[in-house]
């Protein structure tokens, strides 16, 4: 993901790469050849801060180097971070996040960048504009755990919504294997449902069927919008019942391109980001408040296995829910050994972690 901020950055025309940090002199030298660079070079990322003083950090580690990164750059204070989601491993280091760059007026957003895909914003405002009446239900399906796959779509919830306000959460998880991703525990599988505050109703399921995508499928009292990251058909009195398609145009890549979801989005994520460091704009789309209310809705699902309650929001519990079931012995796995599905991604010897630090 650090190569798609990297394209964005680029693409966008706004921004000069200046330095990459990395623990494997490798991994730097493949993005210079990839994108004809010649960045400054680092195994040491605070050595990097102290020396070159960026004015915008991407921080693109696994998951639970997100806040200790975060926080170790708005100590430098840059104008802006942009941080992969999840935006962290648990909901407290999430806050600690926001405390560290409030404390060094550091703009932070969290790169759910499905908020700038033109079928996301077109669906967006063609509910705010009633093209489907109330809506009643958001459904959707995810994979490869909650916390990575599926913020995308608690994070998509709020976005088609307006960013509406999550009022409670309910959920189970199953999770008989040692499963992680990214170094970060997993379930096997996964159901929830999200209130939220004028009335919609969405549901994630995780891991329960062969369909897995990144959209959902929209029911609202006056018609429905299945909605994809490239297109999405809209059906209510005005198409006569029938599905009328729209594929709103990119602006970078067109819709069918390998790859176009992050390459359109990315770009357009830098660009915004590039108006709000510079005051063109009031906020962000990814701004990090956005990031913390997904994070604390996927991790309020694992609050309510574990609780074998609805979680009224916001969440209370600052730990991750499920590694706090797991170490107590409340979900043991019956099937033990650690794996971790996303293991092809390390390099050298690595089967378990890149270190943090």
């Amino acid at each position: 993901m650090a190569r798609n901020h990297i394209r964005g950055y680029l693409e966008s025309g706004r921004y000069e790469l200046v330095a990459l940090a990395d623990l494997h002199e490798s991994a730097m030298e493949e993005v210079d050849r990839s994108f004809d660079v010649s960045p400054a070079h680092y195994t040491d990322a605070r050595e990097m801060l102290e020396d070159v003083r960026p004015d915008v950090v991407s921080v693109g580690t696994w998951h639970e180097g997100h806040a200790e990164w975060t926080i170790a750059a708005a100590a430098y204070r840059p104008k802006a971070i942009l941080c992969e989601k999840p935006m962290a491993d648990t909901p407290g280091r999430a806050e600690q996040m926001l405390i560290a760059c409030n404390r060094n007026d550091v703009k932070l957003a969290i790169a759910h960048q499905r908020r700038f895909l033109p079928s996301y914003t077109l669906a967006r405002q063609m509910i705010a504009d009633g093209a489907v009446g109330d809506v009643q239900w958001i459904a959707s399906v995810g994979a490869q755990g909650l916390p990575n796959y599926c913020t995308h779509q608690t994070d998509m919830f709020r976005y088609l919504l307006s960013d509406d306000t999550c009022t409670w959460v309910m959920g189970n998880v199953e999770r008989k294997t040692d499963r992680w991703e990214r170094n970060t525990r997993i379930e096997d599988a996964a159901e929830a449902t999200f209130q939220f505050a004028r009335g919609a109703r969405a549901n994630i399921i995780c891991d329960l069927g062969a369909e897995v995508y990144q959209g959902a499928k929209i029911y609202g009292s006056e018609g429905m919008i299945d909605l994809t990251v490239e297109d999405l058909k809209l059906l209510n009195a005005d198409t006569s019942g029938k599905w009328e398609t729209h594929q709103p145009e990119g602006r970078w890549v067109q819709p069918g391109a390998t790859g176009f979801e992050y390459h359109e989005a990315g770009v357009a994520q830098a660009l915004e980001l590039a108006d709000w460091v510079e005051g063109q704009i009031e906020t962000h789309r990814g701004e990090a408040q956005h990031g913390y209310h997904a994070l604390q809705m996927i991790h309020a699902v694992y609050e309510s296995a574990r609780c074998h309650e609805r979680v009224v929001m916001p969440l209370q519990t600052r730990l991750n829910p499920l590694n706090v079931m797991i170490d107590s012995g409340h979900l043991t796995p019956e099937r033990p050994g650690k794996y971790e599905i996303r293991a092809m991604r390390l390099r050298g010897e690595g089967m378990d972690q890149d270190s943090t630090a």
